[in-house]
C-alpha cells in the first residue's frame, strides 16, 4: 500500500522544491547573513540590472521620444490646436471684450472680427508650427532609460515584487504545478520499476 503512494509524494515534494525555488525569486528581500553563506531573493538582489535592462528596452523598442515626437508633430494636432485657440479668441473678442466696452463694441463689426481672425490664423499657421518644434525638441532631451531606472529604483521591495508578479504570476504557478506533475509522473515510473524488479525476482 504505502508503495502506491510514492507518486503522491513525489508530486508533493516536485510541487513543494518548485514552490521554494519561485519564493527564493523574491525572499528574503534582504540580504541574510548566514555565516556560511550569504542569501538574498533573486529580484532584489538584481533590482538595479533589471533597472537598467528595462530602461533600455522601454527606450529602445517599447517608448522612444522619437515614437512621441512623431504621434505628437501631427497635422491633425496642429490643426485641432489652431482650432481650439480660434475658438476661443473669437469667443472672447465677440463675448467678452465687445461686451465690455459699448464704443468698441460699436467699432469691432463683424468684419473687423472677421479680419482680425484672419490675421490671427495666419499667425497661428507660422507660431505653432514653431511650437512644436520647440516642444519636440525639448522632449528629445528627456532620457527616458533613466527616467525608468529611477522609477524601478524608488520601488519598495514589495513594490517591485508585485510588478514583477502582475506579469509572471501565471507562468510561475504553471511551474508550482508542472513540478507536482512531473514528481508524480517520476514517481509512477518509480513504482512501476519497483514492481518489474519484484516480479522479476520472484520468477527468478
Amino acid at each position: 500500500m504505502i508503495l502506491y503512494l510514492i507518486p503522491f509524494i513525489s508530486g508533493a515534494i516536485g510541487w513543494f522544491t518548485n514552490y521554494v525555488a519561485i519564493k527564493m525569486l523574491f525572499y528574503p528581500r534582504k540580504e541574510q547573513n548566514y555565516y556560511l553563506f550569504k542569501l538574498q531573493g533573486i529580484f532584489p538582489k538584481r533590482k538595479s540590472t533589471l533597472a537598467k535592462r528595462l530602461g533600455k528596452v522601454v527606450a529602445k523598442d517599447l517608448f522612444s521620444m522619437q515614437m512621441i515626437q512623431d504621434k505628437l508633430d501631427t497635422e491633425q494636432n496642429r490643426e485641432e490646436l489652431k482650432r481650439t485657440i480660434l475658438l476661443e479668441f473669437e469667443d472672447y473678442l465677440v463675448n467678452k471684450f465687445k461686451a465690455g466696452n459699448a464704443m468698441l463694441g460699436m467699432l469691432m463689426t463683424d468684419s473687423v472680427v472677421t479680419q482680425i481672425m484672419q490675421k490671427i490664423e495666419a499667425m497661428l499657421d507660422e507660431l505653432i508650427p514653431k511650437l512644436f518644434g520647440s516642444l519636440t525638441s525639448k522632449l528629445g532631451e528627456v532620457d527616458i532609460e533613466q527616467l525608468v531606472y529611477d522609477r524601478v529604483m524608488r520601488f519598495s521591495d514589495e513594490k517591485f515584487e508585485d510588478l514583477l508578479m502582475a506579469v509572471i504570476k501565471k507562468e510561475l504557478k504553471f511551474i508550482e504545478s508542472a513540478g507536482a506533475v512531473l514528481g508524480f509522473i517520476i514517481g509512477l515510473i518509480q513504482v512501476g520499476l519497483i514492481v518489474l524488479s519484484e516480479r522479476y525476482e520472484f520468477l527468478n
